[in-house]
């Protein structure tokens, strides 16, 4: 009879602490998912120009194709769609550019979105609110960002200086940090006293290309006579960098090898050993690319792109241009100054009335269409 009543007692007591396991493992909160950070960096320079302004509608179809790429993650990650858990950031910037107008900087400042900083509630609609920000603004943005229609009145696009003193601020400390830049790959930025060329460093690329594509050898030259772009004094070890849309002129056979030669040698300088190259092919080449380096299926799109050119620009701006080229010219010694000065210069304050800007569409065989996509 005892032996019943012990045995009885010893169900008990491993029922109850079986019970109160089973609560504790109820109250244990769901560790979140690793956090995703993406940075979107865009060359506007006069590579948006090409081919009468084609590369513009390919370039909002690659960032979209990121963000889709971005939710898509999401997704993988909440399979319920209401994120509660996921922090994932995701912001699009518009590399320095002396002659770039404000208004440019500012819708870039819309297209971004930061999950960690919304209520859980919240971020599902924030999202989608996001999302059509993606589908309305950027385009807005290209347009104001088309200045011009000769290529001399746009100054380079200095992602040098956005490594050198923005990128950190950008970076997440505990995420996945990539850097996705929207360039044909002439990291072409101006002179400046602040940084002038070294031996064989230089503020272009293209000047590193030029001097060597005379030489058979030019690939030993490189290496053994340090070619190379100045580098920054920073390190980004954790940093993964994919640079998009690399388009390399079609007059010499190396140009493709050397410009990314001169791409991993800067970027192994910085610590940074995750990066990848992908060429302005056609959209689905380039978004099969986004699918394998993020290893995500972007969804069916349909979608399509289109591009009407701007034909007429506010002459305002390549004055404004051709002013500041002038007294950088004349007063050598503020060149310094001057190229650190904002966007826009007086010439573009002063002015009272903004012409208008007209739009042409393409002729029916340049009209640029995009999609669908598999």
């Amino acid at each position: 009879m005892v032996r019943y009543f012990l045995l009885i007692l010893v169900l008990i007591i491993s029922g109850c602490s079986e019970f109160e396991q089973a609560v504790k493992d109820a109250k244990k909160e769901i560790p979140p998912p690793p956090k995703d950070n993406y940075i979107i960096l865009l060359d506007l320079s006069d590579r948006i120009l090409n081919n009468n302004q084609q590369q513009v509608p390919k370039d909002i179809f690659v960032v979209q194709s990121i963000f889709k790429a971005f939710r898509a993650k999401l997704e993988a990650k909440d399979p319920t769609h209401l994120f509660y858990t996921v922090s994932d950031k995701l912001k699009v910037l518009v590399a320095p550019q002396r002659n770039t107008l404000p208004d440019v900087y500012n819708l870039a400042g819309e297209l971004r979105i930061a999950l960690a900083s919304a209520q859980p509630e919240q971020k599902a609609q924030l999202l989608t609110e996001t999302e059509k920000k993606f589908n309305t603004l950027l385009p807005e943005l290209y347009k104001k960002a088309v200045i011009s229609n000769n290529s001399k009145d746009y100054a380079g696009a200095d992602i040098w200086r956005y490594f050198n003193e923005d990128l950190e601020g950008d970076l997440e400390p505990d995420a996945t940090n990539t850097l996705f830049i929207i360039t044909d790959g002439y990291m072409d930025f101006e002179n400046t006293e602040l940084r002038p060329s070294q031996n064989n460093r230089y503020t272009s690329i293209s000047q590193i290309i030029q001097q060597l594509k005379k030489h058979p050898d030019w690939h030993n030259r490189f290496e053994k006579e340090d070619f190379g772009l100045l580098p920054v004094k920073k390190q980004f070890p954790k940093l993964k960098v994919v640079l998009l849309e690399l388009k390399p002129k079609e007059d010499w056979p190396g140009e493709y090898t050397l410009l990314t030669d001169i791409w991993s040698k800067w970027l192994k300088e910085m610590g940074i050993t995750s990066f990848s190259f992908v060429k302005d092919d056609n959209i689905n080449e380039v978004n099969e690319s986004i699918e394998k380096l993020l290893q995500v299926r972007l969804p069916n799109n349909k979608q399509t792109v289109q591009w009407t050119a701007v034909t007429e620009t506010d002459p305002m701006i390549a004055a404004a241009d051709s002013a500041w080229q002038a007294a950088k010219k004349k007063v050598p010694t503020t060149a310094a100054i001057i190229d650190n000065a904002p966007a826009t210069s007086n010439a573009v304050k002063k002015k009272k009335k903004k012409l208008p800007v007209t739009r042409q569409s393409l002729n029916e065989d340049d009209e640029v269409t995009f999609g669908p996509v598999y």
